[in-house]
């Protein structure tokens, strides 16, 4: 897989300013953006599945939770199963795998806090069950972008960098920079860097079985504080 990088070269020509500054005079330097807390949590692992939210990776546990930006990464036989915080959509990471998980809050039009969802994924596979409504819900890599509101779909990247899209309910639509495709239920979308994504009805090689197991019904539990520092606690209900 090749990464798309735009570069561009222009001519500065070089300016010399001399002025007297006070120290005080000094501008503070910007605050960085604060990073959405809890915006899902580590729902099952198998094998070795570490977390990077601080610089340094950890082992992860059910429960774990993950703020915006954290990074997940599996090892050989290994599977991480993710839920977000909002909307219950499902995410299975399988082995040998990288990706980040993003999510920004904002208020949707209902009234209602969503978190709009994009997975930058560096290589391997996953399978995600996007619960359907208005949150957004992206599946980013060099190749292409998967946008989805409510479906069944895998993932998958090849050692020829192509990005495949394996739909098995729902519309997942199929975006590089050459054009667009819609991939509907049972069919496979492919997207590479310097082609048009094009889809297909799926072969049954074509078809991953990793992701059958289900999680089953259940709940998990954490403790966050609100913006007022009142701690509290906030049940999750998945199926």
């Amino acid at each position: 897989m090749r990464k798309l990088i735009l570069m561009f070269w222009g001519i500065v020509a070089p300016v010399l300013v001399f002025a007297a500054h006070d120290k005080h005079d000094a501008a503070a330097p910007a605050k960085p953006p604060a990073t959405d807390k809890d915006i899902a949590l580590v729902l099952k692992t198998t094998g070795q599945v570490q977390i990077n939210s601080n610089n340094a990776w950890q082992n992860a546990a059910r429960g774990t939770r993950l703020n915006a930006g954290a990074q997940v990464r599996t090892g050989e036989q290994s599977l991480a199963a993710i839920v977000f915080t909002d909307d219950k959509s499902l995410l299975k990471v399988r082995s040998n795998s990288k990706v980040v998980i993003n999510g920004k809050r904002e208020i949707a039009s209902s009234g209602s806090q969503r978190i709009i969802k994009t997975i930058a994924m560096e290589f391997g596979e996953l399978w995600a069950k996007v619960t359907k409504g208005n949150a957004p819900f992206r599946v980013e890599t060099p190749s292409g972008v998967a946008a989805v509101k409510g479906t069944i779909f895998y993932t998958a990247i090849d050692a020829d960098s192509k990005m495949y899209i394996i739909c098995l309910d729902g519309i997942v639509e199929l975006i590089n920079k050459l054009g667009s495709v819609l991939v509907k239920a049972g069919q496979t979308g492919v997207s590479t860097p310097n082609e048009m994504p094009e889809a297909h009805t799926s072969t049954p090689e074509e078809m991953p079985g990793w992701a059958n197991d289900s999680e089953g019904n259940g709940e998990i539990e954490i403790e966050f504080q609100d913006q007022n520092g009142q701690k509290k606690k906030l049940k999750i209900r998945y199926q």
